[in-house]
C-alpha cells in the first residue's frame, strides 16, 4: 500500500540532484552524521551544494536565511516528529502488536520522505536566478563549499575534524573531479 505518490510534485532539479547525491556511497551516512551529531538539516546541506553545482553560485545572505528559516520551521514542526515516531516504532512497542507497529513504521517512513520532499520544494523556490555562474568544476566546488561552510557555521561555532570530514565526503561525491586540498573547509582533512 502506497500512502503518497511523488507524482503530485512539480519537477524539481534540486530534488533530482539531492536524491541522486544522497544515494551515492557514504553520502547518506555523512549527512546523517551531521544531522544527528550537529542538528543540521540534510536538505539544507544538499541545497547548499546544489545551488553551486547547478551554476547558481554562492547563496546570498538573504537566500541562506530564507532557507535556514524555512527548514527550521518545517523540520521542527513536521519532519522531526515523524522521525521520532519512526525511530520509536523500530523497537518493541508492547502492548501493541509489533507486526502492526512495523507496518505503521513503513507508512511513517513514507510520510517522512514525503515531508522531506515538500521541504526540498520550498527550498528550490528560494532560488529564482538562472544558472549563469561558472561551470568550471573547481569553481563550482569552491562555491558549494562556501555555501556549506556558511550554513554549518550558522549552527556550529567551531567546526571540528569530524564535521569537516563528513562535509568533504558529501562534497567529493558532488564534485569528484575537484581537488579538496584547494578548498579551505577541507584542507585539514585532505592533508591528513
Amino acid at each position: 500500500m502506497t500512502v503518497f505518490s511523488s507524482a503530485a510534485f512539480p519537477p524539481s532539479q534540486l530534488w533530482d540532484f539531492a536524491s541522486k547525491l544522497y544515494s551515492r556511497d557514504g553520502v547518506a551516512e555523512a549527512c546523517l552524521q551531521l544531522q544527528d551529531r550537529r542538528g543540521l538539516d540534510v536538505n539544507m546541506v544538499l541545497f547548499c551544494i546544489w545551488v553551486a553545482a547547478s551554476g547558481r553560485g554562492e547563496l546570498s545572505p538573504d537566500e541562506m536565511m530564507k532557507g535556514i528559516d524555512a527548514g527550521r520551521i518545517w523540520q521542527s514542526e513536521v519532519v522531526t516528529p515523524l522521525r521520532h515516531v519512526r525511530r520509536y516504532l523500530k523497537g518493541s512497542i508492547a502492548p501493541a502488536d509489533n507486526r502492526l507497529g512495523a507496518e505503521l513504521g513503513r507508512v511513517i517512513t513514507e510520510c517522512e520522505l514525503y515531508s522531506e520532499h515538500m521541504e526540498v520544494q520550498v527550498l528550490s523556490e528560494i532560488i529564482d536566478r538562472p544558472a549563469t555562474g561558472s561551470f568550471q568544476i573547481q569553481e563550482r566546488g569552491r562555491e558549494a563549499a562556501l555555501n556549506l561552510q556558511t550554513y554549518m557555521m550558522h549552527f556550529i561555532e567551531d567546526l571540528d575534524y569530524e564535521d569537516r570530514r563528513a562535509a568533504m565526503a558529501i562534497w567529493q561525491e558532488a564534485f569528484p573531479d575537484a581537488e579538496p586540498r584547494l578548498i579551505d573547509l577541507f584542507q585539514s582533512v585532505a592533508e591528513a
